[in-house]
């Protein structure tokens, strides 16, 4: 179930993950944390953090209107953040990782694809993103970054749902 070998002896087994404060990503970015502990290889975890901010317009009047709310949406990421990284902290002394956050126009889906297409598709081996279990008007809306992944990435991609088992059948 666990990568025994890497996909070469110098580079680590990568694992991606889209994290933010809500209970999915919290749970993504936990089983990521918890998957990278049973690999018996030399990993590299990335827990991706997307400010996704609104896109300006050709209009003066509404551009005002776009940079306070970019700036409401900057602040609560900030604190977003330090909250992510406080639930975090329980594997400090257990794994290493490293911290990346993109700020972009757009969406969240589209800002990660183009990030792991630009800066790291030749060296991911997974991506693992949250879902909630029950997606209401969500999907009907605006869909979820989930399926955006499952349909843009050529990559293996992990749907982690607020619950999960990491239990390994080895023992």
């Amino acid at each position: 179930m666990f990568p025994s070998i890497a996909t070469s002896p110098t580079r680590p087994y990568t694992v991606v993950v889209h994290v933010d404060e809500s209970p999915e990503g919290l749970a993504a970015a936990e089983y990521a944390c918890t998957l990278c502990l049973k690999f018996k290889v030399k990993y590299r975890l990335i827990l991706l953090y997307v400010v996704a901010l609104y896109r300006k317009t050709g209009l003066s009047i509404i551009n005002r209107q776009t940079e306070q709310l970019n700036a409401d949406i900057r602040e609560d990421a900030e604190n977003s953040m330090v909250k992510c990284k406080q639930f975090l902290s329980r594997f400090e002394s257990l794994i290493t990782y490293e911290w990346i956050s993109i700020k972009d126009e757009g969406s969240t889906g589209p800002i990660m694809v183009d990030f792991i297409a630009e800066n790291l598709q030749a060296t991911v081996d997974l991506v693992v993103v949250g879902k909630k279990v029950n997606p209401g008007i969500k999907k009907i809306v605006g869909g979820h970054i989930s399926d955006y992944l499952l349909d843009n990435l050529m990559l293996p991609v992990m749907v982690v749902k607020n619950q999960y088992d990491v239990s390994d059948d080895e023992g």
